[in-house]
């Protein structure tokens, strides 16, 4: 293999890294966001509270099913000094039951649920959307590291048949000690860089593995080029304040909280209730105190013995009552400091955007321009190896400039996760998710 072969190898052979877009890739990759949302810690404790507000919200949708209660109570009466008879046994069964037609804050209390349950339903979308962005984010750093890995490797290699070549060549010049002395730098820079990237591959995978109590990460995972590139570009309209404050999960979960407190502070106090009440009882006597016509024990059952039975509408009104009062204007204030919060909560989202939206393009910028310095350094290396051919120049340059595409592919390795983690966090700020994931 002649130099040119050796060169051209290094140069083009080591960039052939092609993820195929094959439709099983895709599969997988669907597979393990679906399963790190289902075993998700953060989103089923969060599932919980929606499962908890979902009885709340049917608590106060339902208000007017009754509420009854069964009491039941055995007597045994016994001899007493100068009163002889035969031991006598009272059991009593009584029903009571309130029936709730309406009172003055019914409906602020529905409203009030359902706004409530609206508001955890944004935050566990919310908590998906965060897994979501995990696991996608962690595997493409996972394939951009492989792709610095495998070219590191061939780096490596290829430099290392590149150096015995140049040793046994006989039109390469003399290959010096110092020039030698720098291509086993350039070697262990190589090294340092296989070492790296396997390190953060790992680190990545943790991240992954981290979302739930299951290893999911499996290495054969393939992400493909055109999955990766989707992730590293974005739109203008995504730094549009106005879609961010539509679609946000995190600002609509606190704008439903704050319709909910709303309504919560008007159903502080009821004034006004109407119940139907009704309250029943029975008797088994068996040799009873109580007394028939014949005055006689009275053994059997019977009802309403005593005349305490009933069923009526009952009307409760409640007058002042400083404390209830203080009380809901107390939540007022609390309501209105959630209501600045949120702003400034907003405030710090649109900080975050235009943050965002001008490290984007200065990024992007980078990225691109170390793709241009990289091929430019490409260009060199063949050059000098004409140059080496006819002793133009010399090892030392061209190890130099070979060096120099190694620092270059590591430069631009961190600029795309740098250009991957803008971008996540501008489609997490837009709810940038796919509908299959999140619940309506």
């Amino acid at each position: 293999m002649n130099f040119n072969s050796i060169i051209t190898l290094l140069l083009f052979t080591s960039f052939g890294v092609v993820a195929s877009d094959r439709s099983e890739d895709i599969d997988n990759i669907n597979k393990l966001i679906s399963e790190s949302i289902r075993y998700s810690y953060k989103v089923n404790s969060i599932q919980q509270e929606i499962f908890s507000s979902e009885q709340l919200y049917d608590a106060a949708k339902y208000y007017y099913v009754p509420s009854a209660t069964i009491s039941s109570e055995v007597k045994q009466k016994f001899d007493r000094p100068g009163h002889p008879s035969t031991p006598l046994t009272d059991f009593s069964l009584t029903l009571e039951a309130n029936l709730k037609l309406w009172s003055n804050t019914t409906d602020d209390d529905n409203k009030s649920s359902y706004y409530k349950l609206q508001s955890d339903k944004y935050r566990y979308n919310a908590a998906i959307l965060d897994v979501y962005k995990t696991i996608n984010s962690n595997l493409i750093k996972i394939e951009l590291s492989r792709q610095l890995l495998f070219k590191s490797n061939e780096y490596k290699n290829q430099m290392g048949q590149l150096i015995l070549k140049m040793e046994k060549g006989a039109n390469t010049g003399v290959l010096k000690k110092s020039d030698r002395l720098f291509a086993d730098v350039t070697m262990k820079k190589f090294e340092e860089s296989i070492y790296n990237a396997q390190s953060k591959v790992e680190g990545y995978k943790n991240e992954i593995n981290n979302v739930t109590s299951r290893n999911l990460y499996n290495d054969g995972y393939k992400i493909p080029n055109s999955y990766v590139d989707k992730h590293l570009n974005l739109s203008d309209e995504m730094f549009e304040i106005n879609n961010v404050i539509k679609n946000n999960f995190d600002i609509s979960s606190r704008k439903y909280q704050i319709d909910s407190d709303k309504y919560a502070v008007e159903a502080t106090n009821e004034n006004f209730l109407v119940e139907i009440v009704t309250k029943h009882e029975i008797n088994e006597n068996e040799l009873s105190n109580k007394k028939g016509s014949d005055n006689t024990p009275i053994d059997g059952y019977t009802y309403d013995s005593d005349g305490n039975s009933y069923i009526g509408l009952k009307l409760t009104f409640t007058g002042l009552n400083f404390g209830s009062f203080k009380n809901k204007e107390s939540e007022k204030h609390l309501l209105t400091k959630k209501m600045i919060d949120t702003d400034e909560f907003i405030h710090q989202k649109y900080v975050d955007l235009k943050t965002y939206e001008q490290q984007y393009y200065l990024v992007r910028d980078r990225v691109d321009n170390i793709g241009v310095q990289i091929e430019l350094t490409k260009k060199v290396i063949v050059q000098l190896m004409k140059e080496i051919g006819v002793d133009e120049s010399n090892a030392l340059d061209l190890f130099r400039n070979i060096s120099s595409l190694s620092d270059l592919e590591s430069s631009q390795l961190l600029a795309e996760i740098e250009l991957l983690d803008i971008v996540m966090n501008v489609k997490q700020l837009n709810a940038d998710i796919p509908r299959d994931y999140v619940i309506k």
